[in-house]
């Protein structure tokens, strides 16, 4: 029983002694140089936690939708859903591919963005998105597919987006 309490002890000493250290870790006894006019002081701005993307939308565009995935039809929806899908499952990659392979992965890259665009467009014709809104509308989708890989549950199957994207005629 001693023994446990000398070691809460302990650990309660460590935490507060690490807190103190972090308290006074933005504390300097060595004074920071002067600014004058050859050396400006440079001021660092503190860490900013992530917060969701703000789009600055043009003047004159119409507010983005209440909600991103909730807009147009269901067709629309399921193609930008698609898109998103298509490039999660074929992202680029910082290593040298064969040439195949990389040919393989652009090709697949561009059926994502080509039902994307399908999708981007019929959301517009339906007027229930700005051709302005297409990035966070495309941003929104692939969030919702990332959360349901991650949940194992697509709503889609990949294979069945690959057919929709390779039927979307493609202009000459």
């Amino acid at each position: 029983m001693v023994g446990i309490r000398n070691s809460r002890k302990q650990a309660g000493l460590l935490l507060a002694s690490f807190l103190a250290l972090g308290a006074c870790s933005s504390c300097s006894q060595v004074d920071a140089p002067a600014a004058s006019p050859e050396s400006p002081a440079v001021v660092e701005a503190p860490m900013a936690v992530p917060a969701a993307p703000v789009y600055q939308l043009p003047p004159g565009a119409p507010p983005l939708p209440p909600d991103l995935l909730a807009a147009g039809s269901q067709q629309g929806r399921d193609d930008l859903y698609c898109s998103a899908l298509i490039y999660n499952a074929n992202p680029d990659v910082s290593d040298a591919l064969a040439p195949v392979d990389e040919a393989l992965l652009r090709k697949a890259q561009m059926m994502g963005f080509v039902i994307g665009e399908q999708g981007i467009n019929r959301l517009m014709e339906e007027k229930a998105a700005h051709a302005t809104h297409a990035r966070a509308i495309a941003e929104a989708y692939a969030a919702q597919v990332e959360k349901d890989l991650k949940t194992n549950a697509p709503r889609i199957a990949l294979d069945e987006c690959m057919r929709r994207a390779q039927a979307v005629p493609v202009p000459q």
